[in-house]
């Protein structure tokens, strides 16, 4: 509990951005977090088949992992959809050139999508803050 209060203020950053922000229409700039200044990335999302969401999440300049501090081995990208805990869709990898992509399908139409640093990619929940979000709807 102790954990969440550190990044309750970030997290409703991410939900007033759901119902004051625009969707994706087309790609989507990603907001970052001040700890990560030159992280960058965009969201697409677009129908797919059984009238599921298709996301498209490209990253770029986001360091390694074991460079956050505290360290992590891997990013995860979360969808949190409503009043329901986030869901963990997928591990985010980096690569040499510190960039990453992640394609998914939901069955969410409207969600927050972030990406944090956990320590596996199989967490259930998140255990820091946001470092990278946007809204996605279509």
């Amino acid at each position: 509990m102790k954990n969440e209060t550190k990044w309750m203020p970030t997290m409703l950053l991410v939900a007033s951005a759901a119902v004051f922000g625009q969707g994706c229409s087309g790609p989507q700039k990603l907001s970052a977090n001040s700890s990560m200044p030159s992280a960058e990335g965009t969201l697409e999302c677009d129908s797919a088949a059984n009238d599921n969401t298709g996301i498209d999440l490209k990253v770029k300049h986001l360091p390694h992992p074991d460079r956050l501090t505290p360290p992590a081995a891997v990013y995860v990208v979360w969808m949190k959809n409503g009043s329901v805990a986030p869901q963990n869709i997928g591990a985010l990898t980096v690569d040499k050139d510190l960039s990453g992509r992640l394609k998914t399908v939901t069955a969410h139409r409207r969600s927050d999508l972030f990406v944090t640093g956990e320590a596996s990619g199989e967490v259930t929940a998140p255990s820091g803050p946001p470092l990278l979000w946007a809204n996605c709807s279509r």
